[in-house]
């Protein structure tokens, strides 16, 4: 009896320490996680605007006003991550509320003019509403070692509108963006974009290689927190965590979104004039499978399409910038060529579901019209998930096999075959393949009523790789087709899947 006592006694003492621990190595997340739960339990009401003429801070005045470098949070400390903070103005006229995490406890992070120089912008009289004013993102610094600036804090992570954000690895330009969740995207004029409306951010030690912080997302169907880990170096790695508290039933979560740009490419039709080859933040979208890699090259749309790939179990996916030649881009100011891959890994079980891809016609290289996420065939059911995200100039390690380096297609001069209404030639140019005895064998798979005749694969030495000349033959132009093509060598695939959904427009003879 005596004996069972002290179990019991024990048990309910080192439970609570046990708890007590967990909590301390969760850091801001069970804060946030509760507040995020309390909020779900309340109406949803937008953080209101504020109180101020912000309005008259325009495109041109806002990006005159700048933060004092001198004035990074944190940097009296010299620690390894310090903070700029972005001041309203242009649209950009909701606050957040920031804080730093230390020792268990929230300390707020107030807005100050005097983060900010106002030399060329004297006559906006910022300090009258100071008082009214608030931060409406900030920026992360780190130490990502040896960069062309040197070993010296520069920018990596920047938050600021609804829950998007962008990263850089060393060497980058900010490119594509990334959201914290995505409603109702695929369905038109229902789409929510949930606002993180406070950030936590936990203080670094002096050595930290890593940054901590966490987030609380709202938005009128869904309350959630999200923790990040921030890992700053050549490839930029985060790693999310995200539970969700949903006011009502959601028709489409999507999980990982990306949105990037995609204006024309070497595969594109029309160049609008533009003295640049190629315009873009993106130009593949890729999904691993296991040991299965397919490569699917974006094009324009003429107006807006959407697609949804079915997947049994996702390794990962990503809107890809994978050309790196600055002679294809031509542009001193954009920087396209630098600009960064994103690829999403999933850290727990997603299950059954698709990929979804929606492109956007634009006739201009400042309107964001590419958007890829995860779609769970669980639905609502799935409101926890994990992932990684690396901001990567290259492909992930794990892509051993051979990879589409161009593609080009043409319906001009194009022998016709009768019968046929369409007549399309598609010449793809692959490199990265294993040292092979004799050439590769390219599998060509017309997926529409059609025709096709056998592929030439020729060695290309200009991309030390090989080239793929495959011509197709529709039946009709108004239904969906898409082209795959994949480089085989005794039967074994040595090359990821190129494919290629048919545009009406390149199916038709002009």
């Amino acid at each position: 009896m005596k004996l069972n006592f002290l179990v019991w006694l024990l048990f309910v003492v080192l439970l609570p320490l046990a708890s007590l621990s967990a909590r301390a190595d969760d850091g801001c997340f069970v804060h946030a996680k509760q507040v995020a739960e309390q909020l779900s339990h309340q109406p949803f009401v937008q953080t209101p605007m504020m109180q101020v003429d912000t309005g008259r801070i325009t495109y041109d005045y806002y990006h005159r006003i700048q933060f004092q470098q001198k004035k990074t949070f944190w940097r009296d400390e010299d620690l390894p991550f310090q903070l700029e903070f972005m001041h309203p103005g242009m649209h950009f006229i909701r606050p957040i509320e920031l804080f730093t995490w230390e020792q268990g406890a929230a300390y707020p992070i107030k807005f100050s003019s005097s983060y900010f120089d106002y030399s060329q912008v004297k006559q906006l009289n910022i300090e009258q509403d100071e008082a009214k004013m608030g931060f409406t993102g900030f920026r992360i610094l780190s130490k990502m070692g040896k960069t062309n600036a040197g070993d010296m804090h520069t920018e990596t992570v920047a938050f600021q509108g609804a829950s998007y954000f962008r990263a850089l690895g060393r060497d980058q330009r900010y490119g594509l963006s990334a959201r914290g969740l995505a409603l109702n995207t695929s369905l038109e004029g229902q789409e929510e974009f949930p606002d993180y409306t406070k950030f936590w951010l936990e203080k670094p030690t002096q050595n930290a290689k890593q940054l901590v912080f966490c987030a609380l997302l709202d938005s009128p169907s869904t309350t959630g927190a999200t923790r990040f880990v921030l890992t700053p170096d050549k490839t930029t790695v985060m790693e999310l965590e995200t539970q969700l508290y949903p006011r009502k039933d959601i028709s489409e979560i999507g999980i990982a979104p990306l949105t990037s740009m995609f204006f024309h490419g070497e595969n594109s039709q029309q160049h609008y004039g533009d003295y640049r080859p190629e315009v873009h933040d993106s130009d593949g979208l890729m999904i691993q499978q296991g040991k299965e890699w397919t490569w699917q090259p974006l094009l324009e749309v003429p107006y807006f399409k959407f697609q949804s790939t079915p997947i049994d179990k996702l390794s990962g996916f990503g809107l890809m910038q994978r050309d790196r030649n600055f002679d294809h881009y031509q542009d001193l100011e954009a920087w396209y060529h630098a600009r960064p891959s994103v690829w999403v890994e999933p850290l727990d079980e997603w299950g059954k579901g698709s990929v979804q891809l929606l492109r956007l016609h634009t006739d201009s290289d400042i309107v964001d019209n590419i958007v890829a996420y995860w779609k769970s065939d669980a639905g609502q059911a799935l409101q926890h998930f994990s992932y990684r995200l690396s901001w990567r100039s290259d492909d992930p390690p794990a892509h051993t096999l051979g990879k589409v380096v161009a593609t080009r297609a043409t319906n001009k001069a194009v022998d016709a075959l009768p019968g046929y209404k369409g007549r399309i030639r598609f010449i793809v140019d692959f490199n990265n393949l294993p040292k092979l005895a004799t050439p590769p064998v390219a599998e060509v798979i017309f997926n529409g009523k059609g025709q096709t005749k056998p592929a030439v694969v020729q060695e290309n030495p200009y991309v030390q790789g090989w080239r793929v000349i495959a011509a197709v033959f529709p039946e009709t132009c108004d239904k969906p087709m898409t082209a795959t093509i994949r480089l085989t060598s005794g039967g074994n695939p040595v090359s990821e899947t190129w494919s290629y959904p048919i545009p009406e427009s390149l199916c038709n003879v002009p």
